[in-house]
């Protein structure tokens, strides 16, 4: 009898070729199969993309496709299905032989392409034996279901060379494509890698449908694939290797508990390694070494602390202030050796460290290097965003983004004293529909909107457009200039038609903004003065004073970090001295880091907060173990993470709100991580209803009548301004008699989902008073989010008084400060004092209205004194 298999062209019909085919494939299969169940979710498997050879960087026509590359060990022609491009192979058959990638660091913009255009830019730094051997850019991405790949690209530049491109095609699993980088392009020193998307949608011309547009890098699996770094050396600190989530992670080597001292000496060390390092996102472990290539560690004391620790013989003898760095050991990180004679050299050896690096490079590279944290002004500058790294571009789709990001001085006032003008240069296409504007967003929220309004199209070379100040803030600052360009043919939505290709907007890159003279002088309290400067820890007087009520290993890596953080934002070491209690002594401002159940509720009283609210709201938290980058079973981030556009670090399990505990009616806003683009939420303000009780007709046609009635704002703003200066007369009247009032308890509403508290206590009248409390439900939970706290992400969102963060998904909700006082931080001048003065009146428009009734009320009493005297008087 013979076995027949049923009929199909090609099937093998001979029984023994049959049982040989059945059981290669069984073992075929099983194996990518097995392997498959480490990477990323489901759907299809994995591709990798190998660049075609010759020329890879020219674009190839649909009708003409690329000849099939040669093949190699990495990519077998035999692992491709059958019909299977010649260019693609299955990413789990080569899962052995893939080489590590340098990965890309964590920065502001974060690792999201979204909208029709987008572009992200990476400075990465490589020493001189990585540029000599070959190297490729690796890219791991998902996209959205609704990319089209037939009109949507992303495309590879390194030092402005373009290296690659690829249709964008990942919505189901995370695809990974290579492209060759030619000999002589990277540099020692610090290299620009830019990756470009151009995204159009499938099925949808409206310009709402670009906000569905986006490709998610995976920082994880994307970077240069470089040899490793065996040249490392003190100059060349920078080119450490950041881990899976672009964070750097520094392991201070700790055999036993050190005291008070020898810690304070360890955290200025890390803070220096931050420094010159030049990192946006520090990752602190103290206890055994690193194992790994990412990550550095970090062997800090006295010669006769040190010794005995692995390596430390390899010093020889220690005269004075020393600092060495150590090849890795087998799988070992290299290790940064900070030592001296005594505490004094290892206080030199910590300053030589803060001022060695080299920030050479390529070109493009060098002039990203400082970019990466946003452009810095210090007012009355004229800056072309040519400087900026924006370019001259044609655009044809929809909805045109082009954004920058400006870094104001920790010390800026945000107030409505003047205006920063934008001056737009280019020129749109005739056809548009009247709908058709400009509209200029600053920190997420509109600053101005232009129509373009001639159906023949324009060309302009100077489009003014003020920008308030009070919009922009201590720190970073995004601009996002958009142009929204519907016209008719966007109903029909032929994607492919010539019409579709032609161009609609033309951005030139002469456009500038011209900043004004700023007001220098701090807001107190305003948290954004903390992470944009350090503002309260830099001030001249006394020390400032790290407090640690207690000094356990995850309580430790959270202080380290935080400061660590800290040092990069105010650009040099901050000389902190470590205490156990803020209480006791004379010193300057306070930094108090230590779980809530270890802090003394004067402490949380100080800082505006309940501590019966937070011991309520966090009972059932208190003994949850979480460590930070929980990126999922496999150790590397998950579908769903990469699809949210989540903090890579801030991966704690969510919280679940207790029953019993009700939001307040003025509880703060919290804004979804979700969202595209998430922004810091502000609390409620006094006039709006309260949520959960509708208003009435009555209290609608009042608030309408407020609003919209010019005479009505008077009396409000001269009884807002009668009230303060009582409170004012007041609260003076009790400092002279010694009988000040502490601030109320439960003053700022706890969020029942934050992870993490961080609160400003500025009772005080100098920066020196100032106090900072960091607090979470227990050390673990503490170090996990403060270490999503740290992401660039979300520290540029840190404002207010009061901040929450929920480490589950990076989300900050924050409340702003009832009052705000204004502090002095440079040497008095006229023009300064004229700022504040005028800042200080846009802040309070009750003094201001008062102040100027006053004086029309001397005019007018001098007035009539003066005319009491002449003329003639009848008898």
């Amino acid at each position: 009898m013979t076995l027949r298999p049923p009929s199909r062209a090609g099937f093998p019909r001979h029984p023994i070729v049959l049982a040989l085919a059945l059981a290669l494939a069984c073992t075929v299969a099983a194996g990518p199969a097995a392997r498959a169940q480490s990477f990323l979710g489901s759907g299809p498997a994995e591709r990798l993309t190998v660049p075609p050879t010759g020329d890879a960087l020219r674009k190839q026509s649909p009708a003409a496709p690329a000849q099939p590359p040669a093949q190699s060990a990495a990519a077998p022609a035999q692992g491709r299905s059958p019909g299977e491009p010649a260019d693609t192979v299955r990413r789990p058959q080569i899962q052995a032989t893939i080489a590590p990638a340098r990965r890309l660091p964590a920065g502001t913009r974060g690792f999201r392409l979204s909208g029709e255009e987008d572009m992200l830019q990476y400075p990465v730094y490589l020493t001189e034996g990585q540029v000599r051997g070959a190297a490729r850019l690796r890219v791991s991405y998902l996209s959205a279901i609704s990319v089209a790949p037939e009109g949507s690209e992303l495309t590879g530049l390194v030092n402005g060379t373009k290296v690659g491109w690829t249709r964008i095609q990942a919505p189901g699993a995370v695809k990974v494509v290579e492209f060759a980088i030619p000999d002589g392009v990277l540099k020692a020193g610090y290299n620009a890698v830019t990756l470009t998307a151009s995204q159009r949608h499938r099925v949808d011309c409206a310009i709402e449908a670009t906000y569905e547009l986006w490709t998610q890098i995976d920082p994880s699996r994307s970077g240069l694939v470089v040899a490793p770094a065996t040249d490392l050396d003190l100059k060349a600190l920078a080119a450490l290797e950041p881990d899976e989530s672009g964070a750097l992670p520094v392991g201070v080597l700790l055999n036993e508990k050190p005291t008070l001292p020898r810690l304070e000496r360890m955290i200025g060390a890390v803070q220096a390694l931050a420094v010159v390092s030049r990192l946006a996102r520090p990752a602190v472990s103290f206890g055994p070494p690193l194992t790994g290539r990412t990550g550095v560690n970090l062997l800090v004391g006295t010669a006769a602390e040190i010794r005995g620790t692995d390596g430390a013989e390899d010093l020889g003898p220690i005269t004075g202030p020393r600092l060495a760095l150590l090849p890795p050991r087998g799988n070992r990180a290299p290790t940064l050796v900070v030592t001296g004679t005594g505490p004094d050299d290892l206080r030199t050896a910590t300053a030589q460290l803060a001022a060695a690096g080299d920030a050479g490079g390529s070109g493009p590279g060098t002039a990203l290097a400082p970019l990466i944290r946003g452009y810095e002004v210090q007012g009355g500058e004229r800056l072309d965003l040519e400087r900026l790294g924006i370019a001259t571009r044609e655009f044809n789709g929809r909805l045109l983004r082009t954004r920058v990001e400006l870094r104001f001085p920790a010390d800026f006032v945000p107030a409505d004293y003047g205006k920063v003008m934008l001056h737009l240069a280019g020129g749109y296409a005739a056809g548009l529909d009247p709908s058709a504007q400009i509209v200029v967003d600053i920190n997420g929220r509109n600053a101005a909107s232009v129509p373009l309004p001639y159906a023949r199209g324009e060309v302009f070379d100077d489009q003014a457009i003020p920008l308030p100040l009070s919009l922009w803030r201590p720190g970073l600052n995004s601009v996002e200039i958009s142009a929204q360009l519907p016209n008719a043919s966007d109903k029909v939505c032929d994607t492919l038609s010539p019409a579709a290709r032609q161009p609609r907007f033309l951005f030139l890159d002469r456009t500038r903004l011209e900043i004004p003279a700023l007001a220098r002088a701090v807001r107190s309290p305003d948290l954004a003065a903390v992470k944009a400067g350090a503002v309260p820890f830099t001030a001249a007087g006394p020390r400032p004073r790290l407090v640690l009520p207690v000094t356990d290993r995850e309580t430790a890596d959270a202080a380290a970090t935080l400061v660590a953080r800290l040092a990069i934002a105010a650009k040099r070491v901050i000389d902190f001295e470590l205490v156990p209690d803020a209480g006791g002594t004379e010193g300057g401002a306070n930094l108090v880091v230590a779980p809530a159940r270890a802090l003394n509720p004067v402490t949380i009283q100080g800082a505006g907060l309940d501590p019966g609210e937070i011991r309520r709201i966090w009972e059932g938290r208190a003994e949850t173990v979480a460590m930070p980058g929980q990126f999922g079973t496999e150790g590397v981030l998950t579908l769903d993470r990469l699809r949210r556009n989540l903090p890579m670090r801030c991966a704690l399990p969510p919280a679940a709100v207790p029953v019993s505990v009700a939001a307040p009616a003025s509880a703060p806003v919290t804004v979804p991580a979700a969202t595209p683009a998430p922004a810091a939420a502000t609390a409620t303000p006094r006039g709006a209803p309260r949520p959960g009780r509708p208003e009435t007709d009555e209290e609608l046609v009042a608030r309408w009548d407020q609003t919209l009635s010019g005479a009505a704002f008077v009396p409000t703003v001269l009884r807002e301004g009668w009230t303060r200066l009582a409170n004012a007369a007041l609260r003076l009247r009790s400092e002279a008699t010694g009988l000040m009032e502490a601030p109320k308890a439960g003053a700022v509403p706890v969020n029942p989902r934050a992870s993490l508290i961080i609160a400003e206590d500025s009772s005080g009248n100098g920066l020196d008073e100032t106090t900072v409390l960091v607090t979470a439900p227990n050390p673990s939970m503490l170090k996990a989010s403060v270490s999503c706290l740290v992401d660039p992400v979300v520290w540029t969102r840190l404002v207010g008084r009061a901040a929450f963060l929920d480490a589950s998904d990076g989300t900050l909700t924050t409340v702003e400060p009832d009052h705000v006082a204004l502090i002095e931080t440079r040497t008095w001048s006229l023009a300064n004092f004229r700022l504040v003065s005028a800042a200080w009146l846009s802040l309070n428009p009750g003094y201001y209205v008062g102040m100027t009734l006053f004086m029309a009320l001397c005019l007018g009493l001098a007035t009539t004194g003066l005319v009491r005297q002449l003329g003639r008087r009848n008898s």
